[in-house]
């Protein structure tokens, strides 16, 4: 992940978030125009910058199996734990606010501990957990995963790099991808 280009955007979206915060408590607001401040403060969440370093080292059980048995026509997907709208929603509450305007990095702080962090599932199970990660129904990242029928197990960043060199092409065979 590149750490300046974090910094740089992370700064930005914090100055972004304390300017709408007055608009986001303006008691005049309807919950619909809510809905779309947390979606742009969300979007803007989406795209800060990634990488392995917010991997949580889990992969689905149903996903290591399409590794270990189709490597080649797997397709992962990095499942933020936390959701985007929800994460905004919390950054755009008063006592975020008054945080990440003594603090800016405070934004970043947030982002590499939770609200950036990922794990690896299929596509079809992302699609499952999306009804269990609204606003009014998400409580935590287990029990969405558990109401989607989702069973997380470890699997380490080093398997997850080399599973992304080889989809790359950098691993030539897939007898140089090797999931134990």
């Amino acid at each position: 992940m590149n750490q300046k280009n974090l910094t740089e955007r992370a700064s930005v979206l914090a100055q972004l978030v304390v300017l709408t915060s007055s608009l986001y408590e303006n008691e005049n607001l309807s919950e619909g125009q809510k809905g779309l401040l947390e979606t742009i403060i969300g979007a803007g969440i989406w795209y800060l910058p990634s990488g392995v370093e917010l991997y949580s080292g889990y992969i689905s059980k149903s996903a290591l199996e399409s590794l270990r048995n189709d490597p080649k026509n797997t397709k992962l997907v990095e499942e933020h734990s936390y959701p985007r709208k929800l994460a905004a929603a919390k950054l755009l509450k008063k006592e975020v606010i008054e945080e990440v305007k003594k603090n800016e990095g405070h934004l970043m702080e947030l982002y590499t501990q939770s609200f950036g962090c990922f794990n690896l599932v299929l596509k079809s199970e992302n699609d499952r957990l999306k009804k269990y990660q609204k606003k009014g129904v998400f409580q935590s990242e287990e029990q969405s995963y558990r109401e989607a029928g989702i069973e997380l197990v470890p699997f380490p960043p080093e398997k997850y790099q080399e599973f992304k060199r080889y989809k790359s092409g950098k691993k030539k065979r897939e007898m140089d991808f090797v999931v134990e």
